[in-house]
């Protein structure tokens, strides 16, 4: 009597190629998720900063730190063409957010007065392009960037045209 020796299963020839087919593209979007995530993750600025925002092309005032780290106002033109007034804003680092500063409040803090906060983040303007050939859809964004760490923030204008009517003014001391 014969004994049967079991028979190893025979895998076919493209198996080996259908593994390397489906994981190169898995293994390349996986890198492009870690690119754009970990530094996100790794930014954690803590320090406020104080903004004015011009919603037009000009304004009719604009705001400047002066030698003493107080906000100082001054109205350039008093023309009726030039209406619309540049407005304060506070940027809240832990919520990401911003609201609306009276220039009274605004006068009452002293800012440090830099570019660059004292834990070394920056604020940045990007302008990403979109779209497809001829067709696209740039898209602005402001973001703290220290490094690699990048923390995309929510400013009043994140969709205005202009990048220079943003005008970044100090950095609240903690």
């Amino acid at each position: 009597m014969q004994t049967k020796q079991p028979q190893t299963p025979q895998h076919p020839a493209y198996a080996k190629d259908l593994l390397l087919l489906f994981s190169v593209p898995l293994a390349i979007a996986a890198l492009a998720a870690a690119l754009v995530y970990i530094p996100r993750l790794a930014a954690n600025p803590t320090y406020d900063f104080i903004y004015a925002d011009c919603p037009e092309y000009d304004c009719r005032n604009s705001y400047e730190l002066g030698a003493d780290g107080h906000i100082k106002e001054t109205t350039e033109k008093t023309d009726v063409y030039y209406g619309r007034a540049a407005q304060l804003r506070y940027y809240d680092a832990s919520a990401n957010a911003t609201r609306s500063l009276s220039y009274e409040e605004a006068k009452k803090y002293s800012l440090l007065n830099s570019s660059r906060s004292p834990e070394g983040y920056t604020l940045a303007h990007n302008y990403e392009d979109g779209g497809f050939l001829f067709w696209g859809g740039g898209k602005q964004n402001w973001q703290l960037e220290n490094g690699w760490k990048k923390q995309p923030v929510v400013l009043n204008n994140n969709e205005t045209y202009y990048a220079n009517n943003l005008i970044f003014l100090g950095w609240m001391p903690r």
